[in-house]
């Protein structure tokens, strides 16, 4: 497997990923958005992983805010196959977003998570991660409010 900064061709795998990751019940959307609308979204650190010539998983960066003072604070996604789960790919993604994050400048990381969603909590905090809290009903999906356990990751080098 390897992990290399994703592409726009990657799109159509990286959208099919983002599905298994809405049935799945990982998010709060619930349609994948075009590739012009999430490539403005997550202009920085886009990276996906690549297994036997096939993308498996994707983690990016989006912006926390535009304000320039929030300019190394960013919001963490990582999404991985169904078919890949359980093999070490969020790991790998999410470890290499973090390296590139801290080269790039940023200090903090952010991730919300939804409670029963163990595996992705269990996966934040061992790549560096600490539970700072739960957003209760933050948004709305399918009729019901849910809550999100809010993720950081403090940089020990950047901002320092």
């Amino acid at each position: 497997m390897i992990v290399r900064d994703l592409r726009p061709q990657d799109w159509p795998a990286v959208r099919a990923i983002y599905e298994d990751g809405m049935r799945s019940g990982a998010t709060f959307e619930t349609q994948p958005p075009s590739w012009e609308a999430w490539d403005a979204a997550h202009p920085d650190l886009r990276l996906v992983a690549e297994r036997d010539g096939a993308v498996v998983g994707w983690a990016a960066l989006s912006p926390y805010s535009p304000r320039y003072c929030y300019r190394g604070v960013g919001d963490v996604s990582v999404y991985i196959a169904e078919s890949a789960r359980g093999a070490g790919v969020g790991r790998r993604l999410l470890e290499a977003l973090v390296d590139r994050s801290e080269e790039a400048g940023y200090w903090t990381l952010n991730a919300g998570v939804f409670p029963e969603n163990e595996v992705s909590l269990r996966l934040h905090q061992a790549c560096g991660f600490r539970v700072i809290g739960v957003r209760e009903r933050l948004a709305e999906k399918d009729g019901v409010w849910r809550d999100a356990v809010w993720l950081e990751r403090r940089s020990a080098t950047v901002g320092r």
